[in-house]
Order: C-alpha cells, then sequence, then structure tokens
C-alpha cells in the first residue's frame, strides 16, 4: 500500500512484527558488556528506540535512560512503555547529549539506517563525543558481501477473531557501492478481509572491516563479537553477523582491551 510506513501509518504492527525477538537476551549482553568493559556508570541511551522495549528493561535495572528515533510515532509507543525516559526525536547521525552516556545501544541493524557512509562516520563521531570517558557503544552490524539476497524471514502471528498476521523481511543487495535495501511486507487476513502492506527502506551497505576502520578513526578502541546474545565470544571471522563493541578510553589510558570470553 502506497504512502504508508512501518515506522509511522503501520507502527501497531511494530510490535508484533518484532515480538519474536529476545530484548531480554539483548539487554543481558548489553549489561555484561557494560560490566566487563565500560565505565559500570549507569546513563544509557538507545539509538533507534523505537517502541522501547530495551528502555523498560534498563529502566528495571536502575540505569537513567535515554532513547533517540527519528520517527515521533515509535517515541510515542516509548513514552507509554517508558515514561521515566528522556526521548528525542532527532536523526542518529545529528546525536548530541546533554550529558555524557556510560553506555550507548543501537541494534536490531539499525546503524544501516545512517543514510550514507558519510553520515555512518559522523554517527561514529557524535557518538564518540556523547560517550563518558571509558564508555562504550555496543551495536549490530551485517557485512555487505553476506547479504544472502534470499527470501529472508517470515514470521507469522494469529490474533482474536481467527485473524492472522504474516510478516516478511528481506534484504538485498546489488553486489556493489552501498545502497543496501530492506524489504518488508505485512499480510492481514480473517474470514472477510485481506490487508496487504509492502515498503522498501533504503539503507547503507558497509563491510565490517570498514566499520572498524571508521571507530578506529574516531578514536575508539574496537572488540568485535559474534552475533550471539547468550554470551560475549570475540568474533572468529566467518560469520557475516556481528555485534560491535567500541570503548572510548580512558582518560590518559592507551589501547589495552583484550576481548572477554563469557557465558
Amino acid at each position: 500500500m502506497a504512502g504508508t510506513s512501518l515506522y509511522a501509518d503501520l507502527s501497531h504492527y511494530y510490535d508484533l512484527l518484532c515480538s519474536n525477538i529476545n530484548y531480554k537476551e539483548q539487554s543481558d549482553f548489553l549489561l555484561r558488556a557494560n560490566r566487563f568493559l565500560g565505565n559500570g556508570g549507569q546513563n544509557y541511551l538507545d539509538l533507534a528506540c523505537g517502541s522501547g522495549v530495551l528502555l523498560s528493561h534498563f529502566a528495571d535495572a536502575g540505569f537513567t535512560c535515554s532513547g533517540l528515533d527519528v520517527s515521533a510515532d515509535m517515541l510515542a509507543m516509548a513514552a507509554q512503555r517508558c515514561p521515566q525516559a528522556n526521548l528525542i526525536c532527532q536523526d542518529m547521525s545529528e546525536i548530541a547529549t546533554a550529558q555524557p552516556m556510560d553506555l550507548i545501544s543501537c541494534f536490531l541493524y539499525s546503524v544501516h539506517y545512517c543514510a550514507s557512509i558519510p553520515l555512518m562516520q559522523k554517527t561514529f563521531k557524535n557518538v564518540y563525543a556523547a560517550l563518558a570517558s571509558g564508555g562504550v557503544f555496543c551495536f549490530d552490524s551485517v557485512d555487505k558481501s553476506c547479504v544472502a539476497n534470499d527470501e529472508g524471514h517470515f514470521h507469522y502471528l494469529a490474533l482474536a477473531n481467527e485473524k492472522e498476521l504474516r510478516f516478511q523481511t528481506r534484504w538485498h543487495y546489488g553486489g556493489h557501492g552501498d545502497d543496501l535495501d530492506l524489504h518488508i511486507d505485512i499480510h492481514e487476513t480473517s474470514e472477510e478481509t485481506h490487508r496487504h502492506y509492502t515498503e522498501k527502506h533504503s539503507m547503507t551497505a558497509v563491510n565490517i572491516s570498514g566499520i572498524r576502520q571508521m571507530l578506529v578513526h574516531e578514536g575508539f578502541e574496537v572488540i568485535i563479537f559474534e552475533h550471539d546474545f547468550n554470551r560475549l565470544r570475540e568474533w572468529q571471522g566467518i560469520n557475516g553477523n556481528v555485534v560491535f563493541c567500541a570503548i572510548k578510553p580512558q582518560l590518559g589510558e592507551g589501547p589495552t582491551l583484550s576481548a572477554p570470553t563469557t557465558r
């Protein structure tokens, strides 16, 4: 359906689309990363925070929470879920915080929403400035050479009144350049109706080594982990889905980090 958007007109579908995501597992991963790699502080910011699920987990853990998203509709949902959070309607490349953050996250591959490589670099620059000394920036990413260009992921939900929702999300990368497309299809069916919504999101394709170079350029110490939220396990260089932990060095310290391995 033309003119619709998952983050505005269709925002009521968002939590249903994400109902198979284990946010508790993600928040536990972030807490471990903050404990092992960070400064131990509790000022937390979630970039592309969506409907605020991670914010609610961190608020429950005692953190002072902020969320940033470009969609006012998504932030309205986040405000209901986590009313104590400071919410900012802004593009992530423009991030500027009133006080230093100890932990910043950007999950669900949302860093790829940066509209270009220069804007991704700008985002990393501004995240570095927003972090306190010893703070951690944690996000997941996919290497453009590993985009499968297949049918992606299907997710089915049975709702009340014999209504069914089918979601399909898939990436497409043309094999050159930095244009990456995310395709989202939503089918809502019941005995009386069948609605179909489809949209394409323009994202930025980049490789893992390119992201690492951008982070190092801004001054971060970088550890790359396997995309396994059950533990901190250093990336083995094979899988194309990874989690970056970028640490702003403590004042007066040079690079001293080694990657922990934890269950």
